[in-house]
C-alpha cells in the first residue's frame, strides 16, 4: 500500500475527483439550460406583452397607422407647448424688466410731482404777499386820494 500512494494519486482518489468533474458538468449543463429556458420565457413574455399591446391599440385606434399619427400629433403638439412655454417665460422676464422700469419712473414722477408741489404753495405763499403788498399800495393811493379830495373840500369850506 505504501507504493501505491508514492506513484501517484490513488483509485479512490481519482474515483473521487471523476465524480466531481462529472458533477460540476452536469451542474453546468443543467445551469446552461436553466438561463436558457429563462431567457426563452422572457423573451415569450415580452412577445405577448407586445401582441397584448397591438390588440389594445387595434380595439382602441383602429390600426397602428392611426396610433402612429395620433403619437406624432401628441409628439408635435407637446413640442409646440413646449415653445409657448419658453415664449411665455421669455414675456415674463420682459414684462418683469418692464415693471421694474415702471416702478422705477413712477417714483421718480412722485418726486418730481413733490417738488412742483413745493413750487407752487412757494408761488401761491409769494403771490399772495404780492397781492398784499399790491393792496396797501392801492389802499394808501386811495388813502392819498381821498386826504387830497378831503383837503380840497377843507378849503372849500373856507
Amino acid at each position: 500500500m505504501g507504493n501505491e500512494t508514492s506513484k501517484g494519486l490513488s483509485v479512490n482518489v481519482k474515483t473521487f475527483i471523476l465524480v466531481l468533474v462529472f458533477v460540476n458538468v452536469g451542474f453546468a449543463s443543467k445551469m446552461i439550460h436553466k438561463y436558457y429556458a429563462m431567457k426563452e420565457a422572457g423573451y415569450i413574455r415580452e412577445q405577448t406583452f407586445q401582441e397584448q399591446l397591438e390588440q389594445r391599440v387595434m380595439k382602441s385606434f383602429g390600426s397602428m397607422e392611426e396610433m402612429n399619427q395620433m403619437v406624432a400629433d401628441i409628439t408635435r403638439q407637446k413640442e409646440e407647448a413646449e415653445k409657448l412655454a419658453d415664449s411665455f417665460k421669455e414675456q415674463g422676464e420682459q414684462l418683469r424688466f418692464t415693471n421694474v422700469k415702471i416702478e422705477d419712473s413712477k417714483s421718480k414722477l412722485e418726486e418730481e410731482k413733490a417738488r412742483l408741489q413745493k413750487q407752487i404753495w412757494e408761488l401761491e405763499d409769494s403771490l399772495s404777499q404780492g397781492k398784499k403788498e399790491t393792496l396797501i399800495q392801492e389802499l394808501t393811493s386811495k388813502i392819498e386820494v381821498l386826504e387830497k379830495e378831503n383837503a380840497e373840500l377843507k378849503e372849500r369850506l373856507k
